[in-house]
């Protein structure tokens, strides 16, 4: 193993090199992102500061898309081992992704505020704790994501990709037990807010599993340099 860790520093080439980088870049959007989720879903459906944070995600979108661009030119402009493109195509999407699913969240506890103001009755279903630790779940996996790119020890890069499998199966945990609230609370809600809490559940789900996903991918790249 010692001649892997010292065969990994070596191998990687400064053009992947730069790429792990830029998609680090990418995974710090997403962090700020799921932060500024994370103080939406505490500020009060008639807070006029719910639009400017969704703004604030929107801006943080088109960021990551740009720099999601640059990976990709980067790439497919033979900056990389062949036999690496396509996983780190699919490395560069699976992140932007995760910054584009912040902003439909954020997206939808705007519009939620909307009808709130519309006249729309609130029914209090604490459903804070529920977003709370699942996006305290999103940004253990973010973080843990980018120190495996930016490691050179596979033993580490292993022991993360495994961390963030033991995230994403707590979040379905998690989830679960929130439909199972939600399901119990249905005779109280209308149509609109039992899709509104359905909704965010799958979609914290779905960063989870995109931050599961791109590990993985990592995890593969290396291994294909290794070899």
């Amino acid at each position: 193993m010692a001649f892997q860790l010292k065969s990994l520093k070596g191998i990687l080439v400064v053009g992947e090199k730069n790429i792990f980088g830029e998609l680090s870049q990418i995974v710090d959007i997403a962090t700020e992102a799921n932060a500024l989720l994370g103080k939406m879903f505490k500020m009060a459906p008639t807070n006029s500061q719910l639009t400017e944070s969704m703004r604030a995600v929107q801006t943080l979108q088109k960021k990551a898309s740009a720099v999601g661009f640059k990976v990709s030119e980067d790439i497919t402009g033979g900056a990389v081992s062949p036999n690496v493109i396509d996983s780190l195509l699919k490395c560069a999407a699976l992140i932007g992704d995760v910054v584009h699913t912040c902003l439909h969240i954020s997206r939808e506890l705007d519009r939620m505020a909307i009808a709130y103001s519309a006249g729309l009755e609130m029914h209090h279903a604490d459903w804070d704790s529920v977003y709370d630790t699942m996006l305290g779940l999103v940004e253990k996996s973010l973080a843990k994501l980018k120190q495996a790119l930016l490691s050179s020890d596979m033993v580490e890069i292993s022991t993360l990709h495994k961390d963030i499998q033991t995230l994403e199966a707590q979040g379905d945990d998690i989830k679960d037990q929130g439909f199972d609230r939600l399901y119990a609370i249905t005779p109280q809600l209308n149509y609109l807010e039992f899709y509104h809490y359905e909704k965010m559940l799958h979609n914290c789900e779905d960063i989870l599993n995109d931050c599961s996903d791109f590990s993985s991918l990592i995890v593969s790249v290396v291994t294909s340099i290794l070899k």
